[in-house]
């Protein structure tokens, strides 16, 4: 629900700002992202490894976990200042920057009680919370924009909603879940940031290698304006990440227990086949499918005709994004390790690949370039988190791979039938109806879906009034 009233919000401030102000919009995201990177110093997904393991300890450590995070959110805040100034960007820029840093550390604050639900498995109130929060600020951008306060208005909403959410969500744990404080007892804290540290690098460089494209468009000279070049990027970019919604909820949701079991093999061999099956089967196909065949229709409907020339980025990023997607079960295995120390040699060669790669490609291409980049960076990227999974826990690619040969056969099948379907066909709605056709089809050609589609109607039928009918998770 969040990533959807997200991505209606984006088309109506696209829509409102224009390419130019909505790639400045991006490009302080952006910025807050690598701010907020550094500040939670990779705290998050190893506190909710901790305090799985050992939930007795869970006071303790969490308010000391809560004060170094925001603590090294309020160090960092003068050095984003310095940053912006030495950057040369422009006075209102720079202004609008400084406020959303402000956002960022109350959002860490209200943030940090996430920890506290994902490590309990209490998903419901961070839910609730989550959507609530993302409701609220979709109503009142929308009606800033509507005003006409243009992009100041939403970071000044932005930041007075992460002030209320701050007070909100430390009202309600305080009452209902923990009596927590702050707290900086040295011992424990150095032990945090001994074991956060590997998290810190590969969370920073992570971020870096899948943002860092729009803030060197940002700076970098090519084809298109800048703001512009930020503005196409961003819209084809946006549509991608809002596939991430299930994956990342199955992350955050797998992780307390992935890592409270991490010692069970059979339990991660299971988890990895599995969910890449169910992944590659209801996001992967789809997503490459649509931004594939209908990458301009997508554009165009949910931005406008002013965002036409950013759909072959679309095409390039949707396929970044499902290898992405694809790494996703065997990231969450790697966070879940006591090995991920190993992985950051790995992140930093990530990096490295997709700063070579995008530098040139800006130069030439500009967005597009950089959209190529991003999928180069991804298919290494693939390619690595396999040979670690074998290193780290024996397990070899062909045995993660072997239960997807079925779906990939099938895929591929789908996918030249429409490909040549697209050279002598070329009704738009035709091709639609299709796609659509041919993806039911091969849902149901599956045996563990077609057992869960089968029983759910028998279900339905005889239960009109149970609604919980579509789990495959």
């Amino acid at each position: 629900m969040s990533k959807l009233f997200s991505l209606f919000f984006i088309a109506y401030a696209a829509r409102v700002l224009g390419p130019k102000d909505f790639g400045l919009y991006a490009f302080i995201g952006t910025l807050m992202v690598f701010f907020s990177s550094f500040g939670n110093f990779g705290l998050f997904p190893m506190a909710v490894r901790e305090i799985s393991r050992d939930r007795s300890r869970v006071e303790v450590l969490f308010n000391n976990i809560l004060s170094l995070r925001v603590g090294i959110m309020l160090l960092l805040y003068p050095v984003l200042i310095l940053v912006i100034n030495i950057l040369g960007y422009s006075k209102d820029v720079k202004y609008l920057i400084s406020i959303a840093g402000v956002a960022a550390i109350f959002s860490a604050f209200s943030g940090s009680f996430s920890i506290l639900y994902i490590a309990f498995e209490r998903f419901k109130v961070s839910s609730f919370v989550s959507i609530l929060i993302s409701f609220l600020s979709t109503i009142f951008n929308i009606i800033a924009l509507y005003l006409g306060y243009g992009l100041n208005g939403i970071i000044f909403i932005s930041c007075f909603g992460s002030l209320l959410g701050a007070v909100i969500s430390g009202s309600w744990v305080r009452k209902k879940f923990l009596k927590y404080k702050f707290s900086f007892n040295l011992s424990i804290v150095k032990d945090l940031l001994v074991k956060t540290t590997p998290f810190a690098v590969i969370t920073f460089l992570q971020h870096a290698t899948n943002n860092i494209n729009i803030l060197l468009l940002s700076k970098l000279p090519g084809p298109f304006m800048k703001e512009t070049a930020m503005g196409y990027y961003n819209s084809s970019s946006s549509v991608c990440q809002n596939a991430l919604m299930i994956p990342e909820s199955f992350r955050l949701a797998a992780l307390p227990r992935m890592s409270s079991n991490i010692e069970n093999q059979t339990m991660v061999r299971d988890v990895i086949a599995k969910s890449t099956k169910v992944l590659f089967t209801l996001i992967i196909v789809p997503l490459t499918l649509a931004t594939t065949f209908f990458p301009k229709e997508i554009i165009t409907f949910i931005f406008g005709m002013e965002y036409l020339p950013s759909a072959p980025a679309l095409t390039i990023l949707g396929w970044a994004y499902a290898f992405h997607i694809f790494n996703i079960p065997v990231t969450l295995t790697l966070s879940a390790s006591r090995e991920i120390k190993r992985y950051v040699p790995w992140a930093l060669l990530m990096f490295g690949i997709n700063l070579i790669l995008v530098i040139p490609l800006i130069f030439y291409y500009s967005f597009v370039g950089a959209a190529i980049a991003f999928l180069a960076t991804k298919i290494i990227e693939t390619l690595l988190r396999n040979y670690l999974l074998q290193r780290i826990w024996g397990i070899r690619r062909l045995e993660i791979q072997g239960s997807l040969r079925k779906i990939l056969i099938l895929a591929t099948g789908i996918f030249f039938t429409l490909l040549l379907t697209c050279q002598y066909y070329k009704n738009t709605i035709g091709l639609l109806f299709l796609t659509l056709i041919l993806y039911a089809l091969f849902v149901y050609s599956l045996k563990e879906f077609r057992q869960k589609i089968t029983s759910s109607v028998n279900s339905l039928r005889s239960n009109p009034d149970r609604r919980n009918w579509m789990i495959f998770f």
